[in-house]
């Protein structure tokens, strides 16, 4: 609870770094590009809609019967845009404190914000892919009082991707290859969480390893929020906040452990 309060108060007192670092960033992601920063919004809104077009129209004849419930696309939209923009985070996280050496290497420089300014930098953009998924629920008929939870869902969420940030970023300076390492993680995992597969047609087993995957939590609860419109999962609503809360501390005191080497190692 001291770590995250030491925290939080030191993004509060470099709130307006952090939002110029966040601009920069998106901004520079497409430097020299006729759209600029505004394919930071479209490429994840074009993604929501071809895995619309898939799951709505083209596999929902291969999945089988989902028990009545009309909008598997909805279970798998919610899932993906979560999980991509903790994709995008798990991906710059390991390289955030080398691709800013020369900031890194400044005394007075507050270091702790370059993760904070990643987690937000990487979130910003699914805002219009979750636009877009709660309006696809609303046409699709699953959305419910539940949708009141999407604020709360968020803020857990960059919780969780701040305290992951903070130690992928220090350790990332201390054993390159955990990028690689990383990258091939994300690629397994998207595998390894109840997204892509139907809710009401799934073999037992995968429970199973959707249980031991942190990920899952985190899933579930989003489409709890809107795909069930219930608390379907009712164990994940505490394990999800637990773990992002864990995940902050943890995060902060590795991150604060190391910062003393991060001049000497770069």
């Amino acid at each position: 609870m001291i770590a995250a309060s030491s925290l939080l108060g030191s993004v509060y007192g470099h709130r307006e770094l952090v939002a110029e670092l966040v601009k920069r960033e998106l901004r520079d992601r497409h430097t020299g590009q006729l759209l600029g920063a505004l394919w930071a919004y479209g490429h994840p809104l074009l993604l929501m809609l071809m895995y619309s077009l898939l799951f709505a129209y083209v596999f929902p004849t291969r999945v089988g019967s989902s028990g009545g419930h009309p909008d598997f696309a909805v279970n798998v939209l919610i899932g993906i845009v979560s999980w991509l923009a903790f994709q995008d985070l798990l991906a710059r996280s390991t390289t955030i404190l080398t691709a800013h050496a020369s900031l890194v290497k400044q005394i007075i420089f507050p270091v702790v914000v370059l993760p904070v300014k990643t987690a937000i930098a990487c979130a910003l953009p699914y805002s219009i892919a979750l636009l877009f998924t709660i309006g696809y629920a609303a046409i699709s008929g699953t959305l419910t009082f539940m949708v009141l939870t999407v604020p709360f869902l968020i803020a857990i969420q960059l919780i969780a991707m701040t305290g992951v940030a903070l130690m992928l970023s220090a350790l990332g300076i201390f054993f390159r290859d955990l990028r690689d390492i990383v990258t091939i993680f994300c690629t397994v995992n998207l595998f390894a969480q109840p997204i892509l597969f139907n809710p009401y047609a799934m073999p037992s087993w995968m429970n199973w390893v959707f249980h031991f995957n942190p990920f899952s939590y985190q899933v579930w609860c989003w489409q709890d929020a809107l795909y069930f419109g219930t608390f379907q999962h009712p164990a994940a609503w505490i394990v999800f906040p637990l773990g992002a809360i864990s995940c902050l501390a943890i995060g902060y005191a590795v991150f604060s452990r190391l910062r003393h080497g991060f001049g000497d190692a770069l």
